[in-house]
């Protein structure tokens, strides 16, 4: 016997194959969700039920991933949810005195006699209906339980082992004393999702007990997919920041010779920068399933820009300006890789790497910043920096640069000397 929901209000989702859990709407007080639907909803899809983040976390990255297969309707707890499954198998077995109001005995053709009036029961849709599911019966029966607005339509009669495991189940919460805490869910098709997709529904059991608290869902063997990993940990990664900026000459800056600029990196908020052999400057998270099943992201510097703060000046951003270097105190820095003999020798007018050369006096809010990108793979993290094979985030919309605070430079004229 196998059943499907026709028309629900839905408040947990599950994935064949993968697992999302919880569904909260968002509102001023969480602010915009930073993992969106595809539908263009405003859900706030909460997948980070029962996964484990390291390296870089705490992000607020905004990153699409596809709509979940299916759905899990609540159907109720541990008394009136199970007897409700089973008078859909025909067990009418009696709730528990210290259960919620019973449901009335079912009329002979199948729906409860205190059944929700035509006014409180949500018609059933063409467009709720899950595509690719099993086929209702021609005269599918309507039956409604006492703690859920979820349509239940018997599609088929007959038993088999699955449902068998359901229903004995369900005997044995009636049967356990207190009442067990959780809820049963009943599995259907994701409207919002492909047939395609809804097809992997028909591999999960018609109903999940799920012990505990309501609004999860967990089966074992069923874990988020790498690709949906990948994007939580997307929506985790915080990057590395920008500190201390450093010129050289030091002190006040003549018009028409050039500045040096190097720039303090800081480690993310939470998490490691680490650098690759060639200098890359790089950060990662890992989200990881109980079953182990994991992906990684890795974010690198791509670039570096200096903005003088005025138009009066010609900048000069080659691209070992985003190639870590070392100083003194072995913090890593980027900017200029000229020695500083070689600094105190460039005269007026020279091109140099990294820096910016004034042209009128006066003083300027200088400030740099490094831009991001970023790609995933499969498993835990790698050393040395991204993988040949790391690919791009799917849905991601973006990692913000990092940005120095202004810094106040003072240009002087050079002054001539006539003889």
């Amino acid at each position: 016997m196998k059943y499907r929901a026709v028309s629900a209000f839905a408040t947990a989702i599950m994935a064949a194959g993968s697992l999302l859990l919880g569904v909260a709407p968002a509102s001023a007080a969480n602010g915009p969700p930073s993992v969106g639907c595809t539908t263009g909803s405003s859900c706030m899809v909460e997948l980070n039920w029962n996964v484990t983040y390291r390296g870089s976390s705490g992000g607020h990255n905004g990153v699409v991933v596809p709509p979940p297969p299916c759905i899990g309707v609540p159907v109720g707890d541990a008394y009136v949810g199970s007897q409700a499954i089973l008078s859909l198998f025909g067990d009418t077995a009696p709730l528990p005195s210290d259960s919620p109001t019973p449901l009335a005995p079912t009329s002979p053709d199948g729906t409860p006699s205190d059944s929700p009036t035509s006014a409180d029961t949500p018609a059933p849709t063409d467009s709720a209906t899950p595509t690719g599911g099993a086929g209702a019966s021609p005269s599918p029966t309507a039956t409604m339980t006492a703690s859920t607005a979820a349509l239940i339509v018997k599609a088929a009669a007959g038993s088999d082992p699955q449902d068998q495991a359901i229903q004995e189940q369900a005997q044995g919460l009636i049967a356990t004393h207190p009442k067990p805490a959780g809820e049963w869910y009943q599995i259907a098709g994701n409207p919002s999702a492909s047939a395609r997709e809804q097809a992997k529904c028909q591999s999960l059991p018609p109903f999940i007990w799920q012990a505990g608290a309501a609004g999860t869902i967990h089966i074992a063997g069923f874990n988020i997919p790498p690709r949906t990993l990948a994007g939580l940990a997307y929506s985790q990664l915080t990057t590395a920041g920008l500190g201390q900026v450093t010129l050289n000459p030091v002190g006040a800056n003549d018009t028409n010779l050039p500045t040096f600029v190097d720039v303090a990196m800081t480690d993310p908020t939470r998490g490691f920068l680490s650098v690759t052999t060639e200098g890359v400057p790089y950060v990662w998270a890992t989200a990881e399933t109980p079953d182990g099943t994991a992906a990684t992201v890795w974010a690198w510097v791509t670039s570096m820009t200096i903005t003088p703060g005025t138009a009066n000046a010609t900048t000069f951003n080659d691209k070992r300006c985003a190639t870590a270097h070392l100083d003194g105190d072995n913090n890593y820095m980027l900017g200029s890789r000229y020695p500083a003999q070689a600094m105190a020798s460039v005269g007026a007018g020279q091109q140099i790497d990294c820096g910016v050369t004034y042209t009128a006096p006066g003083t300027y809010n200088l400030t740099a910043n490094i831009t991001w990108d970023a790609c995933w793979a499969e498993g835990q993290l790698t050393p040395g920096g991204p993988p040949a094979k790391c690919k791009p985030v799917r849905g991601a919309g973006g990692l913000a640069a990092s940005t120095t605070q202004p810094f106040q430079v003072n240009v002087r004229a050079i002054q001539s000397v006539n003889g």
